[in-house]
Parts: structure tokens; C-alpha cells; sequence
């Protein structure tokens, strides 16, 4: 059977995308966990998928992620989008009494605000399941802070509801592949590309993005991340919004920009 990688353990945000991807499109795949992104991305292999966390609301480009896909020439298939809410729990009697709080990597910069006003000392951790576990099992006065959806069946001294920085506090992912394969695109879709030059110059950044403005292409966002090489040399992660039937025009400008350029198209798919 197909499998599908996951950040785990269950009840993890990546498991409820999963778990969503997996319904929405009606699909027979076997959910594998693992422990941190890093491991998640390796265990793709032959037609097998996984999906890793990419972009948060409040917090930004997982860059974890991003890297991975870029420098592995992941094919991007799919992407998922939930909404994303925390709360603070603690066994202690006085929230001024707790000296430390365990809280995952990226909600750290969701909350923020929250974690600013009480100063607390921060222990980050790889997902929000092992946040709630290891706080389970600390005898320590100290908190967490945890999905909404991990309260359930738990009896907290103190619980502090919705401590994200926003209400509209939103996470998508991608689903991701080593084959050049793709869902079924409907009217508008999302494409992603990383543009590469070894040579950098001035001008180099506005002749690439007039290049999508001629074509009349949608640009939604763009990144630059390190080429690792040598100081001073990036790659541009960009993705755009288009029509399906626009998606020649965007693989045409590719080609064109391949001539100049090391350009290489993660993947189409489906707007969400």
C-alpha cells in the first residue's frame, strides 16, 4: 500500500491534514509518523508521499520545510490548510508560579503576545504532541501550551483558551513526492518555482520578476534562501497564482528563463 509520511505522533496538526487529505480526495494510503520534519521529508521513497508543514499565518515560511523541498527536488502534489488554535495549560495554582513551558518550535511564534507577558522560560519542542507529553509527564510546576483539540479528556488546574497572537491563525502544507505527478488541477491553481543564478548582478531580481509581469503571471510570494555555497548567493522560491489553462504559459516561461537561469518547477496544484 502507498504510504504517506507524517509528522507525528497522532493528533498532531500534520496528522489532522493528513487525515483531511486523505478524505477529501478519497484516497488508500497507510499514515507512517515520525519525529521531527528532517525525518518526515527522507522517508520519501519510491511512489510514496509525505506532507510537511509549510506556511503559518502569524508565523511565516516553515523554512525547515522549504529547504528540504528545494534542495531534494521534492515535487509538490497537493496542499492542505488548517486553522490553528492553542491554549495554556498548568497544573500549578498561580500562573506566576510556573518557571517553564514547553511549547512546539512554530507555535512559539504564534503566541508570542501570550508568552511575552508572563516572560516565561521557553522549552521548544519538535511537535505539539510531544509538548503535551512531556508536560504530562514533568512533576515540575511548570505549562504547555497545546492545540485546542488536545484538551479533550484532560483535567488541567489552570487552562487558558485561544492564546494565539490572532484569531485567524491559519496553517497549510504541502503534500509532496519524489515523482513529477500531480492532482486533478481545477479552474485556479498555486505553482512553485526555484529560480537559481551563480551570478548575481544588479537588476538580476527585477529582470526575473518582469519576466512573470510580461507574461501577465500572478506572483504571490517570494523568498530568497542561502545557496550555501558562499556568501551572498541565493535561490528565489517563488509561487504564483494562475488559471489551469495558464499553466503552458507558466511551463513555457520556465524554459525560457532556463536558458538564463537554473529554473525548476515544484509542482501545480489545486488553490485553497
Amino acid at each position: 500500500m502507498k504510504k504517506l509520511a507524517v509528522l507525528g505522533p497522532k493528533g498532531t496538526y500534520s496528522d489532522i491534514a493528513a487525515l483531511k487529505y486523505i478524505s477529501d480526495n478519497n484516497l488508500d494510503l497507510e499514515v507512517e509518523y515520525y519525529p521531527n520534519i528532517l525525518r518526515t521529508a527522507l522517508a520519501l521513497n519510491g511512489d510514496n508521499l509525505a506532507i510537511l508543514p509549510f506556511e503559518n499565518t502569524l508565523d511565516g515560511f516553515v523554512m525547515e520545510s522549504l529547504d528540504l523541498i528545494i534542495n531534494s527536488n521534492y515535487h509538490i502534489i497537493s496542499q492542505v490548510k488548517l486553522n490553528i488554535d492553542f491554549a495554556f495549560v498548568s497544573n500549578a495554582k498561580n500562573i506566576d508560579d510556573v518557571n517553564k513551558v514547553y511549547c512546539q518550535f512554530k507555535a512559539y511564534g504564534q503566541c508570542i503576545d501570550f508568552i511575552s507577558e508572563y516572560k516565561f522560560n521557553i522549552i521548544r519542542t519538535q511537535s505539539n504532541s510531544e509538548t503535551k507529553e512531556l508536560f504530562d509527564k514533568d512533576d515540575s510546576i511548570c505549562g504547555a501550551i497545546i492545540p485546542m483539540h488536545l484538551l479533550e479528556n484532560t483535567n488541567y488546574n489552570i487552562v487558558i483558551p485561544h492564546v494565539s497572537d490572532r484569531e485567524n491563525n491559519e496553517t497549510r502544507f504541502f503534500i509532496v513526492s519524489k515523482n513529477n505527478e500531480e492532482d486533478e488541477l481545477k479552474e485556479i491553481i498555486d505553482a512553485s518555482i526555484v529560480i537559481v543564478s551563480t551570478k548575481d548582478r544588479p537588476g538580476m531580481l527585477f529582470d526575473i520578476l518582469k519576466e512573470f509581469h510580461d507574461a501577465n503571471i500572478n506572483l504571490k510570494s517570494i523568498m530568497s534562501r542561502p545557496l550555501k555555497t558562499e556568501m551572498g548567493k541565493y535561490k528565489f522560491y517563488i509561487e504564483c497564482n494562475l488559471k489551469r489553462e495558464e499553466l503552458n504559459e507558466l511551463k513555457a516561461l520556465v524554459n525560457k528563463l532556463n536558458s538564463i537561469y537554473t529554473v525548476n518547477l515544484l509542482g501545480a496544484y489545486n488553490e485553497i
